[in-house]
């Protein structure tokens, strides 16, 4: 499993996120269960680009099979696919 659960609460923006009133459950399905409500739980979240970027940040350069749940409204191989343009979203803020 990634480093991203035990760390997740010590982020400022985590207090607004909507998924705490719904538990984790749903954000990490077994293989061939519905992703759905978690999306559209984070689809509705004020925080959601916050959490995607945490989720970013420290699954850098990971493998699509270390990537575990929903982060930000994307699957892990949602995050994947968007890691290149992410990363070029870095170099240019930086």
């Amino acid at each position: 499993m990634t480093n991203l659960i035990p760390r997740y609460r010590e982020e400022p923006w985590i207090q607004h996120a909507t998924c705490r009133s719904i538990g984790t459950a749903a954000f990490f399905p077994e293989i061939g269960e519905d992703w759905q409500q978690a999306i559209r739980v984070c689809a509705q979240c004020p925080v959601r680009l916050q959490c995607l970027d945490y989720a970013m940040r420290m699954e850098a350069g990971a493998s699509s099979k270390t990537r575990m749940g929903i982060w930000g409204g994307l699957t892990p191989g949602g995050r994947k696919r968007y890691e290149r343009e992410w990363l070029a979203e870095q170099e240019v803020a930086a």
